[in-house]
């Protein structure tokens, strides 16, 4: 029988501080989140959250459940820019062509450039709950809406 020849296997982190001695061993590079200083606008950096991210040209986008979108450089960890969707979000941000996707309770799909400074595109109002995330397929994006229930089919002209 052939060997197999395995990668090396990290433990889990023992704190969230990657430099910590405990966690030589481990694969943590960095994190986000946690409680924030006091002269910060809320008491934590980042909250729950049922989205996932998505990675674009070094940067990281993502969402929390309270309506906040985080731009953060994917190699540190450092936030570049967030923004207050203003209602809650299921969504995750999506990419495609340059510009992040992400739509909320309110029924806004919230348009923005993937760029380390942030840049609002546009804000499309849909007419019901956006908790799904969009998704592209060639030159056309597909979003669902909740009460009223529809899907949406957009392409460019």
């Amino acid at each position: 029988m052939p060997s197999v020849k395995t990668g090396r296997f990290y433990q889990s982190p023992q704190t969230p501080n990657p430099d910590a001695p405990e966690n030589k061993a481990s694969g943590l590079v960095w994190h986000y989140g946690g409680a924030a200083d006091k002269d910060y606008d809320r008491n934590y950096y980042f909250g729950r959250t049922m989205s996932t991210v998505a990675v674009h040209d070094g940067m990281l986008f993502t969402a929390e459940y309270d309506g906040f979108v985080h731009c953060l450089d994917a190699k540190t960890g450092k936030k570049l820019w967030q923004h207050d969707m203003e209602a809650d979000t299921w969504s995750s941000t999506y990419i495609v062509d340059g510009k992040v996707y992400i739509g909320n309770e309110n029924g806004t799909m919230l348009v923005f450039a993937a760029a380390k400074e942030k840049k609002l595109i546009s804000t499309i109002e849909m007419k019901g709950k956006i908790r799904a995330t969009p998704v592209a397929v060639n030159s056309t994006i597909f979003i669902i809406t909740e009460n009223p229930c529809r899907l949406y089919s957009i392409t460019k002209n």
